[in-house]
């Protein structure tokens, strides 16, 4: 009798053994991977990829499933976020609904003009950059597309990438027009944002200079952005970038509507989409703030002035002759 209850207990732990491990051979998903199905793929192209990739473990059960629920047509082409040792009916459900697609994780930086960021959709596979640069020239977007991280499908159409982007926008930046009262439009507001964007390297000196430009504006006198000179000379074939460094006084004598160094007033528009920060150093800037100019010094920092005189004492100061 003992040796019988023995038998029966060993019996009953290898059957609870081999269920476990049965489970956790079949059942048990492994780690993410990323799949690409093309569009016209067929059902086996799909299930020996699937294979390959460790997603499912039987090509022919995918095939035999995929033919009674549905067909390959009904798999939707594009990439796919699926884990190893997944049920193929899990996979078949996932591929057709599209709740597993992949997302594309992408950061758009602070300054960054249109067609850098249509590059990076580009490079991405996220969308079409050209059609991507239609859409915000035609319709004058520049400064409006904010700079954040999304995550976007491949060949996601250009219009829902953009009106993402502008929906962020109104989102973070709409607030602060409702908050602060101004006597600019918002296409002004932004056009100094994105000079101050492109000039400001500490968080904290953005209403300072955001003060200089708006002194500057209001009293006739040209704002002498270097940025926005860098921003009319646009893609730099020698430096393999945008936004030259180093300009000469050539370059501030180009002609362009964006030159402030040849033309009073405001650029036609933002030369860059500007943080959050920099909306707000024109909204709220350095309140009592008399300086109409600021030089750079070491560390990002600038030096700031309220007439020329002591603008030159601080440019030899720094720079040297």
């Amino acid at each position: 009798m003992k040796r019988f209850l023995l038998f029966c207990g060993v019996f009953i732990f290898a059957l609870a053994f081999l269920a476990w491990g049965a489970k956790t051979y079949f059942c048990s998903k492994g780690d993410l991977t990323v799949v690409t199905i093309e569009p016209g793929q067929s059902g086996s192209s799909v299930a020996r990829m699937l294979k390959e990739k460790g997603v499912i473990r039987s090509e022919f059960a995918f095939k035999v499933l995929l033919k009674l629920t549905s067909s390959a047509r009904d798999l939707k082409a594009g990439r796919f976020d699926l884990r190893k040792n997944t049920s193929s009916f899990e996979v078949i459900n996932c591929i057709k609904s599209g709740k597993c697609t992949h997302y594309e994780k992408v950061t758009f930086l602070e300054g960054w003009r249109s067609e850098e960021i249509a590059e990076m959709l580009g490079e991405k596979g996220i969308t079409d950059p050209h059609a991507f640069l239609d859409i915000v020239r035609r319709e004058n977007l520049e400064g409006k597309l904010f700079p954040s991280t999304y995550l976007f499908a491949e060949n996601t159409p250009a219009r829902k990438v953009v009106n993402e982007m502008v929906d962020q926008y109104k989102k973070k930046i709409g607030p602060l027009f409702k908050t602060y009262k101004t006597d600019l439009t918002e296409q002004q507001v932004l056009t100094v944002a994105s000079i101050v964007e492109r000039e400001a390297v500490v968080h904290d000196e953005r209403p300072k200079i955001a003060a200089v430009y708006l002194n500057r504006f209001r009293i006739g006198k040209r704002l002498e952005a270097d940025p926005t000179v860098q921003y009319a000379l646009g893609f730099n074939l020698k430096e393999n970038r945008y936004w030259k460094k180093g300009l000469t006084y050539k370059d501030l004598k180009i002609k362009s509507p964006y030159n402030t160094y040849r033309n009073a007033g405001l650029p036609p528009g933002p030369i860059c989409n500007p943080s959050y920060e920099s909306v707000l150093g024109v909204l709220n800037p350095q309140p009592d703030f008399e300086a109409l100019y600021f030089v750079a010094e070491s560390g990002g920092r600038h030096v700031f002035s309220k007439t020329f005189d002591e603008h030159r004492r601080n440019i030899k100061r720094i720079r040297g002759k």
